[in-house]
């Protein structure tokens, strides 16, 4: 058997059928291997930045392994945005890098190249991917792709990359395997159990419980396990930001997305200073989540943290990590020990009720702020894209109002570059998200964002992409203007037309690449955008908004998470404070 058609056969039997990357001399065996199979498709995208951030939007819509691909040198290089962003955000994502022929390399120690594209991409993979190697010799395939995706796809996820030289892509493999067994070092019962004994008994003794869910709970059946268990013991939900679809908008125990500057004021009120326990499913609480001030979040407050990661373990959030109990195991087991035992809801109601009126006051006083009128042009977009399976959000000020605003119904997807927050994810990861679900996608991109590769509105027009693109345009990178009018004096380098940044018109471009496009006010969305939106196919959205937007609430350095600006009236604030 060829070993291209090898690799392809052993992804497509683990559920594998969409192959994303860009054609090159050094990877065209395996592009042939992906043609020829009768049940894979390959899907090119123009830069491999795209394709692996169609990868990273593939698995984490539907949850399990994705692949992308590239040729060597300039190409490989090209995905290694995707490659970071797949390995801080636990994606299961199998990179293949095509290669110089292994009888080009001289043996020469300390050779800065050895041929033309030639470039050690494992070595620069290594600190970004949890396996990284390259095949020297063809009967090395069988053992190292069977263990690369078992790496990939057990204890915490993330990325592998195999770099293929071309004459190996055209070697033959004599016993192709596709099971292989190793062992599963993260799976440990009595740990598990171990971990729900200790949260029951913290349970009996807290009278305000908060469960504190994040990306590291990554299945959807444990993820729905630890919702049940919340709802029979009345226990309030908040999320990270990846995992804030987890629940629908309007669910009864969602009480927000954690966060240390631009997080929901309710959330991080609750968490921080009114819970007397946090119960923590594989959240990172890093300082994005928790603030700089990391002693000082949740003092009042009893932590638990479930983690498969130990390294994440490692580090202490009150000082010396007094009241403070980290258990290395995987969530999902805990979850179902947890599942088995008996609910017990005494006491726990009145807090619910607490939690309540903290979110609708906050909520109120959220709403009256005028420039959050961003976040209720969101609002308004969710109603209109109820029938996406998912939705894909860039970096900048959108991807604030989107996980503080947008309404997800349940089962509906959002998804972002989290950990490594890279601008140019939002429509190649709502491509690869399609492919996934088979269902249209979105995404929300801010005019920054997206001409970090609209490039690939051509895969999507080439394609007949259902994908609704929508472009929030204020001609500026929003959320280093509000930064520099803060710190730099309103000195906008960089950031504004006129001072080295400019954005084009986004809905004309699109036309040029024959999509449909429209551009309008934002005051004009709620009227003018539900039947521009409707139909099949591609479409884009172009949203006109003033220069100096704003995220609000947001977290002033210095302050509590908890009270940010801008500030909420006294009586309100102290009153729930002495809830």
């Amino acid at each position: 058997m060829k070993l291209s058609d090898y690799i392809v056969t052993f992804l497509q039997k683990k559920g594998i059928r969409h192959f994303f990357g860009y054609q090159g001399t050094m990877i065209a065996h395996l592009v042939d291997s992906i043609e020829r199979n009768p049940e894979t498709e390959n899907h090119s995208s123009y830069n491999e930045q795209g394709a692996a951030f169609a990868a990273c939007g593939y698995a984490q819509a539907k949850e399990e392994c994705a692949c992308a691909y590239a040729t060597s040198g300039p190409g490989a290089i090209n995905l290694l945005s995707g490659v970071a962003d797949a390995y801080y955000d636990s994606l299961p994502v199998i990179f293949l890098t095509g290669q110089l022929n292994t009888y080009e390399y001289s043996g020469i120690k300390g050779l800065r190249q050895q041929g033309f594209q030639e470039t050690d991409i494992v070595a620069m993979a290594k600190p970004i991917t949890k396996y990284a190697v390259q095949i020297r010799n063809p009967e090395d395939i069988v053992e190292e792709l069977n263990k690369a995706y078992h790496i990939a796809t057990t204890g915490r996820r993330g990325p592998v990359l195999i770099d293929l030289p071309m004459n190996i892509q055209r070697s033959e493999v004599e016993n192709p395997v596709y099971d292989m067994t190793f062992e599963d070092k993260h799976t440990d019962a009595a740990a598990a159990q171990q971990a729900a004994d200790t949260i029951l008994e913290a349970l009996e003794q807290a009278k305000r419980p908060v469960i504190m869910l994040g990306h590291g709970v990554d299945s959807s059946f444990s993820q729905q396990k630890l919702i049940r268990f919340a709802q029979k013991r009345q226990i309030p939900i908040i999320t990270s930001v990846l995992a804030k679809s987890v629940l629908g908008y309007d669910h009864p125990l969602n009480f927000g997305c954690i966060g240390g500057a631009y997080g929901h004021r309710y959330a991080n009120m609750i968490a921080n200073a009114k819970s007397d326990l946090l119960l923590c499913f594989g959240i990172s609480l890093c300082t994005r989540q928790i603030g700089t001030k990391v002693h000082e979040f949740a003092r009042g407050a009893k932590i638990i943290r479930i983690d498969i990661d130990p390294y994440n373990l490692q580090r202490d959030i009150h000082e010396n990590g007094i009241n403070e109990v980290k258990l290395q195991a995987e969530t999902g087991a805990v979850i179902d020990c947890l599942a088995k035992a008996a609910p017990d809801t005494e006491g726990i109601s009145d807090w619910l009720n607490v939690c309540t009126e903290i979110k609708e006051n906050l909520q109120a006083v959220d709403d009256a702020t005028p420039e959050r009128y961003p976040n209720r042009m969101i609002a308004d977009l969710s109603d209109m894209l109820e029938d996406t399976s998912a939705i894909a959000v860039d970096v900048g000020q959108h991807m604030v109002w989107s996980y503080q605003s947008f309404k997800n119904h349940e089962g509906q997807k959002l998804l972002f570059s989290g950990g490594h927050g890279a601008m140019g994810y939002g429509l190649p990861a709502a491509i690869g998200a399609y492919y996934a679900t088979g269902k249209p996608t979105a995404c929300i991109c801010g005019d920054g964002a997206l001409q970090m590769n609209i490039q690939e509105l051509e895969w999507v027009k080439r394609e007949n992409l259902p994908v609704k693109i929508m472009v929030m345009n204020n001609e500026a990178l929003g959320m280093i203007r509000h930064l520099q009018r803060d710190y730099f004096d309103c000195l906008f380098a960089g950031t504004t037309d006129g001072c080295g940044f400019a954005s084009c018109n986004f809905a004309e471009v699109a036309k040029a690449y024959g999509i449909p496009a429209l551009r309008m006010l934002c005051d004009a969305v709620r009227e003018e955008a539900p039947e521009f939106l409707e139909g099949e196919g591609p479409k884009l959205l172009e949203v006109m908004l003033e220069h100096g937007t704003f995220a609000y609430p947001k977290t002033c350095l210095g302050e509590p998470i908890h009270n940010q600006q801008p500030y909420a009236p006294k009586e309100v604030y102290d009153r729930l404070m002495d809830l």
